[in-house]
């Protein structure tokens, strides 16, 4: 017995270690990449947008959390793009979602793509919905909020830093 639980040990640390790890975004480091078609079948890359504030949401066509702060984001982004301040939205449902998601962010006229289908993401595929990371105009990722963000995550974390002043 201690030598077939020892081989299953064994078994399940190889198996372990060719898993590839994912590092977490750390805040206050650099962004980590992030780059694919939008659903407008514009391409992007999150290093090409110094000089904006980006928030990268991770969201879900299902999630009530989602659809309670997908208008507020909306009137935000419009409110401030003209500012330097761009939105990428991921969603994490399955393919076969993809037009759900697609047809949701087009209603809010929300630039976004699948996050299965990305070309390069540093962030990971998966987060509870919504989560969203901000990124400052200089490239540094500054914070991440789980949970529906409200006017008041706007006015504290995001405009500070359209302003060119950090966010607390």
């Amino acid at each position: 017995m201690r030598r077939t639980l020892r081989s299953a040990l064994l078994a399940a640390a190889l198996l372990l270690a060719r898993i590839p790890a994912h590092a977490v975004p750390e805040i206050d480091a650099p962004a980590p990449a992030l780059a694919g078609v939008l659903f407008s079948g514009e391409a992007f890359d999150v290093s090409a947008m110094r000089g904006k504030v980006v928030l990268v949401n991770f969201y879900s066509s299902y999630c009530k959390f989602c659809a309670y702060e997908i208008g507020l984001l909306e009137s935000f982004y419009e409110a401030h793009r003209d500012e330097g301040f761009e939105v990428i939205a991921l969603g994490v449902d399955s393919a076969e979602d993809r037009e759900r998601v697609a047809r949701n962010l087009a209603i809010y006229n929300l630039p976004g793509t699948m996050a299965a289908t990305l070309t390069h993401n540093g962030f990971g595929r998966r987060y509870p919905t919504p989560t969203a990371f901000i990124i400052d105009r200089d490239g540094i990722l500054r914070q991440k909020i789980t949970g529906a963000k409200t006017p008041r995550h706007y006015q504290e974390i995001i405009l500070p830093l359209l302003r060119g002043k950090l966010a607390n």
